[in-house]
């Protein structure tokens, strides 16, 4: 017998200004800092450290209006932090993030010159320079993605 039932847990979204998500869904992908993570219910309670990225929320399907097939997800761009995954609760406090449903180019603009200001100074350490270059391919992704 098949359940009906749809399996789901809690995800939590904290970042420096405050919660952007506190909602129910089916599945959670993020970036950990050795790649990136999925979460289904009942995965095993884990503590990770955030890397650069975008992580994907799954949106539940309204009653009938959406097939598995056309899942939407909400997603955000994420740097460094936390994620604790738990008792069907995922959180992720991040020390950087931006949703990018509704982005502007400007906004992912201006996170590009503070990259490439960050980029230019020459007290970079080797591990950050790779940082703030990863940080500018992934938000030039971002806006190349908006502008198509």
């Amino acid at each position: 017998m098949v359940s009906t039932e749809q399996k789901t847990f809690h995800c939590e979204l904290i970042g420096p200004m405050g919660k952007l998500l506190d909602c129910r869904t089916g599945s959670v992908v993020f970036p950990a800092h050795d790649g990136q993570v999925g979460v289904l219910v009942d995965h095993m309670p884990m503590l990770g450290q955030l890397g650069l990225g975008i992580m994907k929320v799954a949106q539940l399907p309204a009653e009938s209006s959406e097939t598995a097939s056309s899942t939407a997800y909400l997603e955000f761009f994420i740097d460094g932090g936390f994620a604790l995954v738990a008792e069907n609760s995922v959180t992720v406090i991040a020390y950087s993030v931006l949703a990018l449903h509704g982005v502007t180019s400007e906004a992912v603009q201006s996170l590009l010159d503070k990259t490439a200001k960050n980029l230019a100074s020459p007290r970079l350490s080797p591990a950050q320079r790779t940082h703030e270059n990863e940080r500018m391919r992934t938000l030039r992704s971002i806006k190349d993605s908006l502008t198509s």
